[in-house]
């Protein structure tokens, strides 16, 4: 996992690369070309937290209203929602999940736009979906998702502000932003405090966190 971690600026630095950034904003263009009326995330595990940063981009940068779909909607109950004018997105790091898969395939019979970001352009979700983003973060050797889910992250605000733009391409603003991520995310692994502060906390019998501001969940969602 520690190696999986640690591949993370890289991972930044191909995604952010010329070509997969054209390859971002040419899926962007297609969307802003068919101006979708609100856009469904579907998604399982880790991924499904990627999809809920998703739909709170959307409707923040884009005005859009968004939300997740519960494929057992499709798959258990036989259900075909009408998605004609929607954008429906399927986030999987495998792209091998099948109710994903059912979900985009019952999404685009209906006359929705449909999109798979993944990190296995060869999957199952790729080849039913009509477009679709690589988030080249390299094979993932631990159990636990990190890099993919990061990069799942930042492949959607790639979208997202796309989208935005009209034309797929960031604003230069944006792009100059977003450049310095890598050499961000080096700096933060390489900051050695956690390991410092671990011990103390070593043989603590109880931990209470406490925070604000953090988007929760809805009520019976899945985790």
């Amino acid at each position: 996992m520690a190696a999986d971690i640690d591949e993370q600026p890289a991972g930044y630095e191909r995604l952010l690369s010329a070509a997969n950034a054209q390859q971002i904003a040419r899926v962007a263009a297609a969307v802003a070309e068919r101006r979708p009326r609100h856009v469904v995330f579907t998604a399982r595990g880790t991924s499904d937290h990627a999809a809920l940063y998703g739909a709170y981009l959307t409707e923040i940068r884009l005005g859009l209203p968004a939300g997740l779909a519960s494929p057992s909607v499709v798959t258990l109950f036989g259900a075909r929602p009408d998605l004609s004018d929607a954008l429906v997105v399927g986030v999987s790091q495998s792209g091998g999940s099948p109710d994903l898969a059912e979900v985009l395939r019952a999404a685009r019979a209906s006359g929705a736009l449909t999109l798979a970001v993944t990190n296995a352009p060869d999957s199952p979700l790729v080849e039913v979906a009509e477009l679709s983003i690589d988030i080249a973060a390299g094979h993932e050797r631990a159990v636990a998702a990190t890099k993919t889910y990061t990069a799942e992250l930042l492949a959607l605000l790639m979208l997202v502000e796309g989208v935005r733009a009209g034309d797929g391409v960031l604003p230069t603003a944006e792009r100059e932003a977003l450049a310095v991520l890598p050499e961000l995310a080096a700096r933060t692994l390489a900051d050695d405090t956690p390991t410092r502060l671990a011990p103390r906390y070593r043989f603590a019998r109880q931990l209470v966190t406490t925070g604000g501001g953090t988007p929760t969940r809805p009520p019976g969602r899945r985790r």
